[in-house]
């Protein structure tokens, strides 16, 4: 089994785990949110062919999308499963036609979380604040234009950001989130000199996203 492969198998056993370690509670509830919204300030030691004037393509806000899955009760704790997709993470929309051009490219990351929030009886009828966090597989993937730097790489990483949810109807409502995505584990060290140019390899960026909650 291919390292990606592992990567991807552990991290849906911990979403499993999540699931399994809910606790069966008749006033909790499921809540369903895709989500659309921006991935911005980015920093990477990963080898960015967008670079001009000092600028670097993972510093531009791309556009992301995504979704997450939460169980809350009426107390203050829960848990989330969070998915967030950034086509185009590693392309600048100038780019310098000395250098070779990224052809594609992509960040995801699939987090398990735990969530802290206010109680439900707190704020029935008006925004319900909330911070999460966790662990899970942030993957990096690109292709340049020579194809001789290409790289699809699955690693750990963590998140940790907050935001409100509020609920326009007893099944829908809106939620709000600013979040931090960094990795944790790194590649063979055999293989930094091609991806990073020997630095230690570092990949960080913010969220910022809008959904519409469904609740179950």
């Amino acid at each position: 089994m291919s390292s990606s492969a592992r990567a991807c198998l552990k991290v849906a056993r911990l979403c499993a785990c999540i699931v399994i370690l809910i606790p069966a509670s008749a006033s909790a509830e499921w809540q369903f949110t895709p989500w659309l919204g921006y991935s911005f300030n980015g920093s990477t030691t990963l080898i960015d062919f967008g670079l001009l004037n000092n600028q670097t393509a993972n510093d531009e806000p791309h556009l992301n999308f995504g979704g997450s899955v939460s169980l809350l009760g009426d107390g203050p704790f829960g848990l989330e499963a969070l998915y967030i997709d950034t086509p185009n993470f590693f392309e600048s929309k100038q780019f310098n036609i000395v250098l070779p051009r990224t052809l594609s490219s992509r960040t995801y990351a699939l987090m398990g979380n735990g969530v802290l929030t206010t109680p439900r009886s707190w704020n029935r009828y008006g925004l319900r604040p909330l911070l999460s966090g966790g662990i899970g597989l942030i993957h990096a993937s690109a292709e340049d234009q020579l194809d001789v730097l290409a790289y699809r790489l699955n690693l750990w990483g963590v998140n940790v950001g907050g935001g409100a949810t509020g609920f326009l109807s007893d099944r829908v409502g809106i939620r709000f989130d600013l979040r931090y995505f960094q990795n944790i584990s790194s590649v063979p060290e055999e293989e930094l000199p091609q991806l990073t140019l020997g630095d230690p390899l570092r990949l960080r960026y913010w969220t910022a996203s809008f959904g519409v909650v469904f609740k179950k």
